[in-house]
Parts: structure tokens; sequence; C-alpha cells
């Protein structure tokens, strides 16, 4: 399994006339996959998720045609191989004046200025990457490893990813002024290497094709919600359903001054599942006029909730969210996601897993 996998496109800055007069960005290629032949590709704006053209792929061949009043982030993507199969083959461009090249099998890509720098670094990176996601390979299989071994070997492993953290944050800051910087920032985002509010500074003196970019700003709103409801924030209220009632509550209610552990979950996700154990363990022996456990149901429907509750012994409160206000609200993209809040309503700690919770629910009942 892949450890650290991401598409990485890292530039210098050029001084580029970005005009306004649409100008025709004509795009050639190959896609030698014989389950795509007849199929369409298409270019999208990433920045509107819209489609600008598409042409069929004949002979393992394509050709685009665009008209183009500013560079963009763009994609190529693919149909899928077949109907019972989501798998398509993409790659991100930037979409600007000239003829470009890109082959979507080996991730070929050249053609304009900032095309040819995006298929560079992202060549050196990938090499990097590769040696970032080798060591943590040998790790695992090497179970048996000399401690001094493993310890030098995950040392080298960490400087070397933090090295390209650094690499990418350092580019960005010169090309805040064009579309590559969105797309840069995008992919360092995805590893939330840094709080909110340190992403905010980096978006200062940026350009509009930046800051107005969708995906930074959908990746921002939701930094922005898990900073208020981060580790020592108050928690924030909540309108949902009782389980067993069926009627209206609020999470204020539920928790009514005590030291709460809250799991989102859902029936059909694996790994809430096998912390149900967990659950079930700190409420059998913490559960208390002063300690509530709280399961709160997201994503699911009404009968396999019910149906998860009877088979896994879900005994202690149980309360349901129909909408997406909960998980939208604490800033949440997966589940299990437990939180602990304590007795004067501050969040103590968010992200608990197996043997940490009942670490964190004991200290925060001082025992």
């Amino acid at each position: 399994m892949t450890k650290f996998n991401f598409l990485l496109a890292v530039v210098v800055l050029l001084m580029l006339p970005f005009g306004l007069s649409a100008q025709n960005c004509h795009i050639t290629g190959r896609v030698a996959v014989p389950e795509l032949q007849g199929k369409n590709i298409a270019i999208l704006n990433m920045n509107t998720g819209k489609s600008l053209a598409s042409t069929k792929i004949v002979n393992s061949a394509y050709v685009l045609d665009i008209e183009v009043s500013e560079p963009f982030v763009g994609m190529l993507k693919t149909d899928p191989q077949n109907s019972n199969s989501r798998s398509y083959y993409y790659l991100r461009i930037v979409g600007e004046p000239g003829n470009i090249y890109a082959d979507l099998v080996t991730d070929s890509l050249s053609g304009t200025q900032l095309n040819d720098w995006l298929y560079a670094y992202s060549n050196k990176c990938k090499r990097e990457i590769g040696v970032i996601n080798a060591n943590y390979s040998k790790m695992e299989k090497m179970i048996s490893m000399p401690n001094e071994e493993r310890e030098k070997l995950e040392q080298e492993t960490l400087d070397r990813t933090a090295k390209l953290f650094v690499m990418m944050k350092d580019i960005y800051s010169v090309n805040k002024s064009n579309p590559l910087g969105a797309l840069i920032l995008e992919d360092y985002l995805e590893y939330e290497v840094d709080d909110y509010e340190s992403v905010v500074k980096m978006l200062e003196g940026a350009a509009p094709v930046v800051t107005t970019y969708q995906p930074l700003k959908t990746k921002l709103t939701l930094m922005e919600k898990v900073s208020h409801t981060a580790a020592g924030k108050p928690y924030i209220d909540l309108n949902l359903t009782d389980y067993k009632t069926k009627k209206p509550t609020k999470l204020s209610k539920v928790i009514n001054g005590k030291v709460a552990l809250i799991d989102f979950w859902a029936s059909w996700c694996g790994p809430c599942r096998r912390e149900i154990p967990n659950i079930k363990k700190i409420h059998e022996q913490y559960g208390s006029k002063e300690f509530v456990v709280i399961s709160l149901n997201v994503w699911d429907k009404p009968e396999a909730q019910a149906k998860a509750i009877k088979d896994l012994g879900m005994t202690w409160t149980q309360l349901t969210d129909a909408t997406r206000n909960a998980t939208d609200t604490y800033g949440i993209e997966g589940i299990p996601q437990i939180l602990l809040i304590g007795k004067d309503g501050i969040i103590i700690a968010r992200d608990l897993r197996g043997e940490e919770i009942e670490k964190a629910v004991k200290k925060a009942l001082g025992k």
C-alpha cells in the first residue's frame, strides 16, 4: 500500500503576460490503453469543475482545442475503462495558450513553459516520494530489523519528508501570482502540514487565480471548521435525534455538564466497528453520573444503524444525525472521529483511537 502518494507540481516563478484576449490551446497526446479506444477524453477546468471540450481517443491518440484567456489549472480525464469500473486515466496540466503534448499513461507533459516546468519538477518530486515509500515498505516488511537500523531509517524518512514539504512551501511562495501556486498549495494542504491560521498567512499577497481557486477554498473552509472545534475550544452544540425515542434533542442536553466521549460512526464503516469494543469497555468501566458515552450515527441508513446497534451490543446513548450538519460543523471528512469533552465544555482531544481513548478518559476523570 502506498504510504505517501500524491500528485505534485512545483515550478519556478515565470513572468508571463496573462492577457485577457482569448488564444488557442492545442492539446495532443496519447492514451495507449486498449479498453479506452473510441471512448472520450475531456479537458476540465479544475476551478469550476466543468468540461471545456472533449473528443474521442482514436488509435491511442487524441486532439483537443480550447480558447484560453488566462492560464488555469486543468485536468485531462478519460471515461472509465468499462461500465463496471470507475477506473479512468487523468493528468493535471496548465491550460494556457500554445501547443501541449500529454501522454496519460506515462504522465509525459510538454510544450509550453509552465507545463514543461510542471513535468520536470513533478518527476523530481516523484523520485523523492519513491524513496520515502520504499523506506516505509522496508520498515513494514523487515519486522526483525535491528532497533538502531530502524531508528536511523525512520529518521531519514522523516527528514526527507520534511524537506519535501519545505520545498513545496518555498516554491509556492514564488508562484503566488500564477495558477501553479494554486495547484502546489492544493497538494501541500492534502497533508495538513500547517494549521488554518498559518495557511491563511500563506495566502497573503496571492493573486486571485490562487485565492479564488475552488478546491483550495473548499479545503480552507474545512480547515477553519476543524480549527474552531480543535482541542482547547468549546464544543459546538448540535440539533440531533434521540435514537430510542426518535424525538429531536440537543447535544448539550445529553452532555448536561458531564465529561463526554463522542464517537461519530456509521454501520458500514469498518474502522468504526473495530472501535466499538473499546467504546463498550469504556462505557462499562467508567459510565457514571459524571461521564457519558455518546455514539453519534452519521451518513447512514436507519435500518443499517438499527441492525449494527443490535449486533454490536451498543447499550449506551445513541444519537442520530440524518443530515450532514454534525460532520460539517466539526470539519469531519472521515470516520470514526472520536472526541473527548471536559466537564467545562472544552474539547480535550480529537482523533482518539484504540488505547488512547481510555488513557484520555481516565485523565479527564482524574483516575
